[in-house]
């Protein structure tokens, strides 16, 4: 190929890829199989769509190698990104110096600013946690929920303080942990069952979505336990299958839809370089009480 030519297809590479790039983001979730990440997807690709945008989507499987490749391959076919990260830290140079970029529910430690989308999760757990404090539990199991990478977790923080503020006493062992190699209503209930067929006594649980409580319930059901009167649930999420069942499930409704909005509206903000976007926002949650806690 001759230099005049070779030079010619780069140009034509490059204006492929401009034009690819041009109305394009990328969004990233750990996986799509949990009602809340797959709500944000919806209300993101609805908002854009709105602005003329197409939003390409990547569910990483929960593993942190995933999620770093999908960052820099999103980021060469897209003007921004909205991510739900599983990492503990932004690896350096992972990404261009000033690449719009948005965390939501999550955020990676980084070097650089990077505006953040999401609930006080601690705030949210001691509310959890304390209506079924005040509801008469003292023996509460907590299961967080699985991160790609192992990193402080507020909703730990929260539950703990939570039991700190009635004069109870904060056990490690009522902190069960997925290991996300099965579904989260298969280990949820893995560990619930296990946890009472070794004799464990407890009043109520509080897991980190609709689906690992759908789990718990199984397992309390294989013990011969009743929701509510044994054991009081709770969980995260408050998804449309929260509200079905003869124990429908009292939850922390986080309001996916205000998530994905803000992120949209922070992110277009980048795009076009305007001033004014603020670093970091807190969307309210709300707790909506069912039979399960009653």
């Amino acid at each position: 190929m001759k230099p005049a030519d070779w030079a010619a297809c780069k140009t034509d590479q490059k204006r492929s890829g401009d034009r690819l790039k041009k109305g394009v983001i990328g969004m990233i979730v750990p996986t799509v199989d949990n009602s809340f990440f797959s709500s944000l997807v919806c209300e993101v690709e609805k908002y854009m769509a709105a602005q003329g945008y197409l939003v390409l989507t990547a569910s990483v499987g929960n593993q942190a190698d995933r999620e770093k490749e999908y960052l820099q391959k999103l980021a060469e076919m897209s003007e921004g990104l909205i991510c739900v990260s599983g990492l503990n830290e932004l690896p350096e140079n992972l990404l261009s110096e000033g690449f719009p970029l948005v965390w939501v529910d999550r955020r990676p430690r980084s070097s650089s600013s990077i505006p953040w989308i999401a609930n006080d999760d601690a705030r949210a757990m001691h509310k959890a946690a304390k209506d079924l404090i005040e509801k008469g539990c003292r023996e509460i199991v907590l299961l967080p929920g699985f991160q790609a990478e192992d990193e402080y977790s507020p909703r730990i923080e929260g539950y703990r303080q939570a039991l700190e503020d009635y004069g109870l006493k904060y056990k490690e062992e009522n902190i069960l942990r997925r290991q996300a190699k099965k579904s989260s209503e298969a280990e949820s209930e893995e560990l619930i069952e296990k946890l009472l067929k070794d004799g464990r006594k407890i009043d109520g649980v509080i897991a980190s979505s609709d689906r690992a409580a759908f789990g718990v319930m199984s397992a309390l059901n294989k013990v011969g336990y009743y929701v509510p009167e044994d054991v009081r649930l709770m969980a995260f999420d408050n998804s449309p299958f929260a509200a079905i069942g003869p124990a429908s499930l009292s939850a922390i409704d986080r309001h996916p839809d205000v998530l994905a909005q803000k992120a949209c509206q922070v992110l277009l903000g980048l795009i076009h370089q305007e001033r004014d976007v603020l670093p970091e926002t807190i969307v309210d949650v709300e707790l909506v009480e069912r039979t399960s806690t009653r």
